[in-house]
């Protein structure tokens, strides 16, 4: 009985969240941890996913304004893609609000100061027109303050957003509809291929050419940052949309345990206006820089040549990981691995422009280290969800091979490594994917999984445990 407790634990355990202290990495000072913390006791929301989405809403706005240098020569954006699970009722979209705040009032003080200056040129009488007037009614068409937040979950609503944005986009949502849309997941379950190309060429400032038939697309350079905070499946929605693509390992993602049912409702949920106002008073400068009528190249932030050689000794940490059958060398995670160096630059950046780096160019290496930390932390976690929800490791393995004994009694072990091999999560082994099978079956006779026999030929064979 024992084994078949194990077996029931490991293919239908609910449990999909992990455990990560990102906060460690940063001094207490600096203003988004200040402000995660406070968030996270306002809303009982874990305050590393507050942290997390937190850096992914700035980073969204930031992108529009900044690029990070590689070592080596050359620059990439510092959008960040952030995916988030928690319960309905937990208060993500007033989470999501609250870094979203500053950017709103400007882009409102903005807009309003654009339609009184429209307003009252419209007024004046064409015969009355100045050539001042003129040239000012020019200027406002062209300079209409362009939306900062994607609000319509619509595929055409989004491709007119990046049009109106000259291809910069901040994805910023508590609900799987707009998200939808970015993943390319919007037209139906009968499409065969995911239109994600927006997404995938955003993250390191790619080239998009969206041709459509019946409205116009975009073509172009694109850049962007997404935070999705939503309910549980927002992950695997971002794995089923990768494809092969490479989508998925562009993305943080992170599902800590939630609060629900442990919540002292009579405590006050008071942020301190101080540390609000640190936030505000940043968000708002890039703010005003982003949607300022001078068009400027978009402004380089430089990591030290010790840091870059911090980011260099941490790959190689990972690096002998990486080699067939290691820790690292499932396809997802060799991929993820692949962009360590560039969640770190992107973080990092991130992390010096929120405390205080907007008008200095050079990144303090303390920030480098703290990025390093909460990427591997990330990273690990990542590792863990994998395994949790079926994507890799034991439960995905054991529930590979079940599948096939659904229309079978008994298969031969010949049987089922030439079926598996070629289904995931074997497909995705880049060892010796027969004798991870071979290994598999053998610990699900251990478990009372499957029952094992041979006959008089020797040939080897399985059914289902009674």
């Amino acid at each position: 009985m024992q084994h078949q407790t194990n077996h029931n634990e490991i293919l239908d355990s609910e449990q999909h969240t992990c455990t990560v202290d990102l906060l460690k990495h940063l001094d207490n000072s600096h203003p988004l941890k200040a402000l995660s913390v406070a968030v996270s006791r306002a809303t009982y929301l874990p305050v590393n996913t507050v942290f997390l989405m937190g850096l992914a809403v700035f980073s969204s706005i930031a992108c529009r304004r900044y690029v990070v240098n590689y070592q080596y020569g050359g620059d990439m954006p510092i959008g960040i893609y952030a995916v988030a699970e928690q319960p309905s009722g937990t208060g993500k979209s007033w989470c999501l609000t609250i870094f979203q705040k500053p950017f709103f009032k400007v882009h409102h003080a903005k807009f309003e100061a654009y339609k009184t200056d429209l307003n009252r040129l419209k007024s004046i009488a064409k015969e009355d027109l100045t050539d001042d007037d003129k040239l000012a009614l020019k200027d406002l068409a062209a300079n209409l303050p362009p939306p900062l937040f994607a609000t319509n979950a619509t595929p055409e609503a989004l491709e007119q957003y990046i049009n109106n944005t000259n291809g910069f986009f901040s994805a910023v949502s508590s609900e799987q509809g707009l998200f939808n849309s970015l993943l390319g997941l919007s037209y139906g379950d009968n499409k065969k291929a995911n239109n994600n190309d927006l997404i995938l060429n955003a993250y390191d400032g790619g080239y998009m050419n969206s041709m459509r038939v019946g409205r116009d697309g975009y073509q172009g350079y694109v850049i962007g940052g997404v935070a999705l905070f939503a309910q549980q499946g927002s992950i695997e929605k971002v794995l089923e949309a990768s494809g092969g693509t490479g989508l998925s390992e562009r993305f943080l993602m992170l599902a800590e345990p939630h609060n629900l049912g442990k919540r002292d409702r009579t405590q006050s949920t008071a942020i301190d206006k101080t540390v609000i106002d640190v936030y505000a008073t940043i968000a708002e400068r890039l703010a005003n820089t982003v949607l300022s009528n001078v068009k400027t190249d978009l402004a380089a932030l430089n990591i030290s040549t010790n840091g870059h050689r911090l980011i260099n000794e941490y790959l190689n940490i990972i690096e002998p990981h990486l080699v067939n059958g290691g820790k690292f060398s499932h396809a997802f995670l060799r991929g993820a691995a692949g962009k360590l160096n560039i969640q770190v630059m992107k973080i990092a950046a991130n992390l010096h422009l929120l405390a205080g780096g907007l008008f200095e160019p050079d990144i303090d290496d303390k920030h480098v280290r703290a990025a390093i930390g909460i990427t591997h932390e990330l990273f690990e976690a990542n590792i863990n969800l994998c395994h949790d929800k079926g994507i890799m490791g034991t439960k995905a393995e054991y529930s590979a091979i079940l599948r096939m004994f659904e229309t079978a009694p008994r298969l031969t072990e010949r049987q089922i490594i030439m079926s598996r091999k070629s289904v995931v999560p074997f497909k995705d082994f880049t060892g010796n994917k027969s004798e991870l099978i071979r290994t598999t079956l053998a610990e699900m006779v251990e478990r009372d999984i499957l029952n094992k026999s041979d006959d008089f030929t020797g040939m080897v064979s399985y059914s289902l445990a009674q």
